[in-house]
């Protein structure tokens, strides 16, 4: 056996690093370098109020609100959701615990939602492309 078969780990840890922990850093990621520039660039450009990058407590658990959402989108991405699932999520779901009730014209709120959480999804891909093996590497493995 040699040297770089000893080191490789056992099956299952590949597996569990591959379907969970890869997804997992990617989805957080991905969430600070695109999610929270495109916010910050919607922002800019004067289409939002909010900017991205908040530091503004999340409650309940008073973290920055860019940490937050890079924790709910590393979870997220391990499961793999995309900008319809986490727009409608943050609408109808963690608004609402938040006492942020849904009401009147609902696309000038959805729309920089759904286009944050849709290049969101495109940059947990691009990270999820560049941390998992190639074919020529699995095929050794």
């Amino acid at each position: 056996m040699g040297l770089v078969q000893a080191n490789r780990g056992s099956p299952h840890a590949v597996q569990l690093m591959q379907k969970v922990i890869l997804p997992f850093v990617s989805g957080f990621l991905a969430a600070l370098f695109f999610r929270e520039s495109t916010l910050a660039l919607l922002h800019a450009a004067g289409i939002i109020d909010p900017a991205g990058f908040s530091v503004v407590p999340f409650l309940p658990l008073g973290i920055p609100g860019f940490i937050a959402n890079a924790l709910w989108s590393a979870v997220f991405g391990a499961l793999v959701f995309g900008g319809i699932v986490l727009t409608a999520a943050g609408a109808f779901v963690i608004d609402p615990a938040r006492g942020i009730w849904p009401s009147g014209n609902m696309l000038p709120h959805l729309a920089p939602s759904f286009i944050a959480n849709a290049i969101w999804g495109w940059g947990a891909l691009v990270f999820m492309r560049a941390f998992m093996p190639s074919h020529g590497e699995r095929a050794n493995a």
